[in-house]
C-alpha cells in the first residue's frame, strides 16, 4: 500500500505537465510564463550579453539575413529601416524586460521562449545610436502593412515596440511576434500579438513589417521563419 501511494505521488507532476502539453500548442500553454531557452543555429542557448544575426530559414531567394538599411526618401541622417536580403546581415542584441532564470547578477542570462524583449541593432557608428532600436511606424495604406524601422525606438518603455520569440512549425525555426508588451498589458500571453512578415518593396528590397494577407500569391510577402547565428 505504501509503495502504491509513493508511486502516485511521483506521477503527479507528470500528470500536471501533460495536461498543459497539447497537440495544438506543444510549445507554450495558454497562460504559461516564459518557457524554454531559445537556441542559436548550432543548438546553443542564446545569451543576452551576446550579439546575433537573424537569418531566414526559408530557401533560395526567400532566405537571407536581417540588416539595417536606408529607407527610400528618408530625411534621417542614418539608416532607419529593417530589411532582409542575401547579405551578411547586421548584428542585433535582445534586451529583455526582465531576466528569467538565475537571479545572480553575474550569472549568464539566456533568452527564453515567449519572453518580452526589445531588439536593437549592434552597430559601431556612435553617431547613429538613436537609429538602432526596432520600432514599428504608422500603417501604410499603399502597402497594406506597418513597416518596421528604427526611428524613435525606445527600450523598456510603454511606447516601445515589444517582441516575443516563439517556435515556428518548421524544425529549428522561430517566429518573431510583435506584442502589446509587459507595461501596456502585463497579463497578456500571446493575446494581441502579430507575426513579423517580410514584404517586397517597390525597389525590390524586402522589408520587415506587420501584414495580414499573403497577396499577391507570388510570395511577395510572407511571415518570417528565422534562426539566430552567433
Amino acid at each position: 500500500m505504501k509503495c502504491l501511494l509513493l508511486l502516485c505521488l511521483c506521477l503527479l507532476p507528470f500528470v500536471a505537465f501533460s495536461s498543459n502539453f497539447t497537440s495544438e500548442n506543444p510549445t507554450v500553454t495558454s497562460r504559461s510564463p516564459p518557457g524554454r531557452e531559445v537556441l542559436d543555429s548550432l543548438g546553443r542557448f542564446i545569451e543576452i550579453r551576446r550579439s546575433y544575426r537573424i537569418g531566414s530559414t526559408l530557401a533560395g531567394a526567400l532566405g537571407g539575413r536581417v540588416y539595417l538599411g536606408a529607407t527610400p526618401n528618408s530625411a534621417g541622417p542614418c539608416p532607419d529601416g529593417v530589411f532582409k536580403s542575401n547579405s551578411g546581415g547586421t548584428d542585433v542584441r535582445f534586451i529583455p524586460y526582465r531576466n528569467v532564470g538565475n537571479p545572480h547578477p553575474h550569472a549568464v542570462q539566456f533568452l527564453h521562449i515567449n519572453q518580452d524583449i526589445n531588439i536593437r541593432f549592434n552597430t559601431r557608428n556612435n553617431n547613429c545610436d538613436n537609429y538602432t532600436i526596432w520600432k514599428f511606424g504608422d500603417y501604410d495604406a499603399s502597402l497594406d502593412a506597418t513597416l518596421l524601422g528604427t526611428r524613435g525606438g525606445t527600450i523598456r518603455e510603454r511606447d516601445s515596440s515589444w517582441f516575443k520569440i516563439v517556435r515556428a512549425p518548421q524544425a529549428n525555426s522561430y517566429r518573431l511576434l510583435n506584442c502589446p508588451g509587459p507595461i501596456a498589458c502585463p497579463s497578456c500571453h500571446l493575446e494581441g500579438c502579430r507575426a513579423v512578415w517580410a514584404i517586397t518593396m517597390q525597389d525590390g528590397r524586402r522589408r520587415l513589417a506587420l501584414a495580414t494577407a499573403q497577396n499577391p500569391p507570388q510570395l511577395l510577402r510572407f511571415p518570417l521563419s528565422v534562426n539566430f547565428v552567433r
